[in-house]
């Protein structure tokens, strides 16, 4: 098997690479490491040079891939209601993007997170520490400043308009809903975040 020179950051991006294209094609059940030496152009001994076994290269494509994804920002950067909803549509934006690395990684997600308890709660938990975190503090900042209704859960109704986005998103796309009730994921966002700001509204 002829192997191409790359520097070892590089090969190892290139193995992750090559594994979310099985992924793509095929349940991570039924993927070996042998296939994966194959998708990246080496042998299964030169892939244990980088990584000592196949959970560890979902670790860290797990890891990379939530690096990367979605945008963030200081809360405090959000100064008024038209920035935060902007943070809020850009970060949705960037959940439902149709590419099929990130499909790829929705399969994974899903799969792993279902065997692998820890996997799941790491997920969550950078979730919760990260964009729930700066949507909360931003719905208490508006309660003050912005003139945001004070008698709802905000924690309830910031993973509400999360995970519907999500849900729908996963239900069209990797559940192939759309072949049977199809919805445009764009318009699908825009009423979630139409109805989100409604609730905020005192009026």
């Amino acid at each position: 098997m002829a192997t191409v020179r790359m520097k070892k950051e590089d090969r190892i991006q290139h193995i992750l690479d090559s594994t979310l294209t099985l992924i793509g094609r095929k349940p991570l059940a039924s993927i070996r490491t042998a296939e994966i030496a194959r998708e990246s152009g080496i042998s299964e001994g030169a892939l244990f040079k980088y990584f000592s076994s196949k959970d560890e290269i979902l670790s860290q494509i797990m890891k990379r891939y939530e690096n990367t994804a979605h945008p963030t920002v200081p809360s405090e950067e959000i100064k008024t209601v038209e920035a935060f909803r902007d943070f809020i549509n850009t970060y949705l934006q960037s959940m439902v993007r149709k590419t099929t690395r990130r499909f790829s990684y929705l399969r994974l997600l899903l799969q792993v997170s279902m065997g692998d308890e820890a996997m799941g709660s790491s997920k969550y938990n950078q979730v919760k520490n990260g964009v729930w975190t700066i949507m909360e503090d931003r719905i208490k900042y508006g309660q003050i400043h912005w003139g945001f209704k004070k008698d709802i859960n905000i924690q309830v109704q910031v993973r509400l308009l999360h995970l519907s986005v999500l849900m729908f998103f996963i239900e069209q796309e990797i559940f192939n809903a759309k072949e049977i009730e199809y919805f445009d994921m764009s318009t699908i966002k825009d009423i979630a975040i139409d109805n989100f700001f409604h609730l905020l509204s005192p009026n």
